[in-house]
């Protein structure tokens, strides 16, 4: 399809951060754009805000029968009435996936795959790129702080930063000169079947590239790849000397002998001293000036819900994450246990798909008990129908905790203030993040009153 002719485009699940990142190109590209989405959320407000129509409600009378491009998530089930009403009118639906490819070979891709890791890595390099070369477009699975957005786009872009995602394998559509494997633990079983197929599709992806980056314990995977590590000294691209000062991490990188750089980060925990070390290595592969590329590191705020501090007092903390993996929740309260060390950590987890609960139940109980305190809500099913015997209650049951609740999401606030909490990690990929405005509310109250 020639992008450059598309002048109206309709999204079915605009309110996706990946739908949303296309809308917005679109719209710079001067096209009219419109959507649906199920649920009004701050990022559909943004999107208005935009100039871009946004409707939640089915009605078919609102979708734009004259777009030159219809693009839908697989999030949707294919039950949706839209589908048919516009196939019943001559127009042709394509996935997100399809049309990234499309957008991607216009110009260099690098593209940032992994199970966990990839959307602050995409947003750190999206920000390197961005502040010291400039004409880059970036694709972020997230909005990020700098810009309160998920995409930077510019004109005539030589580089191209995509996240490789792996559900519905939407990553071997991409033909990446730059490709990076974060990280490779098991996830989207329902997709793939087993961990070995879902290894075996990461291959293929990482064979499609000119140049592949991954992380030093993956090289048995990927044999022949540049690799980077905070912890193998023997990778290509090591981070040591690591510190913490005053909330900031420091830490050196080293190239094959050859310290490049000493940089600063803004975000906590070293998983994210690792995805800026990702970063940074390709900035050196690609040759930009490493003087430019710390100074970019140390003004990188971050990712909205990846580990966003959200409110902070003498008493207690509140950090929203978008964290919904056994290693993600371990990554979180780990960097919780650096950044607030002797202080109480509260998680409050809200589960995100059955599949992936059952198939990773024994992890997320080894992942949670490393918390003091555990508030589960209820299983969010997204695409999902129940399955039998997978519950949080279940889930619930297994922990070691003496302390563990399970409630509702309108009782979050409530269950928070009846424990000894002092860090409260929110966690999950749900829609757990519509409690946490209301959450720091409740606790900038309570603070008030006891201090």
């Amino acid at each position: 399809m020639n992008l450059g002719e598309v002048k109206r485009v309709y999204f079915l699940g605009i309110g996706g951060i990946g739908m949303s990142s296309l809308a917005r190109y679109f719209k710079k590209q001067g096209a009219q754009v419109s959507g649906y989405d199920k649920t009004p959320s701050s990022l559909t407000e943004e999107l208005v805000k935009e100039g871009i129509l946004v409707h939640c409600n089915e009605s078919i009378e609102q979708i734009d029968t004259t777009a030159d491009l219809y693009v839908y998530t697989p999030a949707i089930p294919k039950t949706h009435q839209a589908f048919a009403a516009v196939t019943n009118q001559g127009g042709e639906w394509y996935k997100r996936s399809q049309v990234l490819q499309w957008i991607t070979e216009q110009a260099k891709t690098i593209a940032i795959s992994g199970t966990h890791g990839k959307t602050t890595t995409s947003a750190f390099l999206t920000h390197i790129m961005h502040q010291v070369q400039g004409n880059i477009s970036g694709f972020v699975g997230g909005v990020m702080t700098n810009y309160d957005s998920n995409l930077i786009a510019s004109d005539n872009s030589e580089f191209i930063v995509v996240e490789a995602d792996e559900y519905d394998k939407s990553f071997l559509r991409l033909k990446p000169e730059i490709a990076v494997v974060t990280s490779l633990d098991p996830d989207h079983l329902d997709i793939y079947g087993t961990f070995d197929q879902m290894k075996a599709d990461y291959r293929i992806f990482a064979k499609s590239a000119e140049k592949l980056l991954v992380h030093q314990r993956l090289l048995n995977e990927f044999p022949g790849s540049i690799t980077y590590s905070c912890d193998d000294v023997k990778a290509d691209y090591f981070a040591d000397n690591i510190s913490v000062h005053e909330s900031l991490f420091h830490f050196n990188v080293t190239h094959k002998s050859e310290v490049i750089g000493r940089f600063e980060s803004q975000l906590p925990g070293k998983h994210n001293v690792e995805n800026a070390l990702a970063a940074i290595s390709i900035a050196h592969i690609i040759g930009l000036d490493m003087n430019l590329v710390v100074k970019a590191i140390a003004s990188f705020r971050g990712v909205h819900r990846r580990f966003e501090r959200v409110f902070e007092s003498s008493r207690v903390r509140l950090v929203d994450d978008y964290a919904h993996h056994p290693i993600e929740i371990n990554a979180a309260i780990s960097a919780a246990r650096d950044l607030y060390p002797d202080t109480n950590i509260t998680v409050v987890f809200q589960p995100h798909l059955f599949t992936r609960t059952r198939d990773l139940e024994d992890d997320f109980v080894e992942s949670l008990n490393q918390a003091d305190q555990v508030i589960l809500l209820p299983i969010y099913p997204a695409r999902e129908e129940p399955i039998d015997g997978v519950s949080s209650e279940n889930l619930l049951n297994k922990l070691s905790l003496k302390t563990k609740l399970l409630v509702e999401k309108t009782d979050v606030s409530k269950a928070v203030l009846s424990l000894s909490s002092e860090t409260v990690l929110v966690l999950g990929a749900g829609d757990i993040d519509r409690c946490v405005d209301s959450l720091a509310r409740t606790l900038e109250d309570w603070s008030k009153n006891v201090e």
